[in-house]
Parts: structure tokens; C-alpha cells; sequence
């Protein structure tokens, strides 16, 4: 499966294009998850405390982990490059999991 990474992301911009392998999958509260997406670029505790699950391999597979909410049915990927931040993002939806 491809999608497509985006560094910063400020607009969903979907054009399938890079391979990814999720590495853990995080259910945040829906105040917090609402939060991360309306600001991706701010530091975020769970980031944080993820960091060795998130990087690109030498094949160029992103691993990262995908945070998403019991009240929503999409979530988001997320490579941080080491940062605190959420540097790489994708949109992605629960039934694409399943």
C-alpha cells in the first residue's frame, strides 16, 4: 500500500506515492486528538514518547505510528523524523486497517 507523506502538512494533499509500515497505534481522547489535527506542528507528549517507533529505513519506508480517536473514523500517520512534532503526516482511514 502507497500514500503519500507530506512534510508539515498544512492542506491534505493525497497523492499515494510513499510505502509505510505502522509500527504501534495510538487511541488518544478525542480533546486531544481534535487538538493534534487543527495543529500538527506543535510538540505532543505521545510524539515524544513514540520517537524510536518512527523513522525512514534505507529503502525509504516510512515507519510510523498511527494516532487516531474512538470518535472518529480516520486517523493519522505520522513520521517525526526525531522531532516532537508531527514533521511527516497522512490521513488515513480505520477501514484501510482492516
Amino acid at each position: 500500500m502507497k500514500i503519500n507523506f507530506i512534510r508539515k502538512a498544512t492542506s491534505n494533499e493525497l497523492i499515494p506515492q510513499d510505502e509505510f509500515v505502522i509500527e504501534k497505534q495510538l487511541v488518544i481522547d478525542k480533546d486531544l486528538f481534535e487538538c493534534f489535527i487543527k495543529d500538527p506542528l506543535n510538540d505532543y507528549d505521545f510524539i515524544k514518547e513514540n520517537l524510536e517507533h518512527m523513522y525512514c529505513d534505507q529503502n525509504e519506508v516510512f515507519h510510523c505510528i498511527y494516532v487516531t480517536s474512538d470518535s472518529y473514523d480516520f486517523g493519522i500517520l505520522i513520521e517525526s523524523e526525531g522531532y516532537h512534532y508531527a514533521r511527516y503526516t497522512a490521513y488515513l482511514p480505520k477501514a484501510a486497517l482492516r
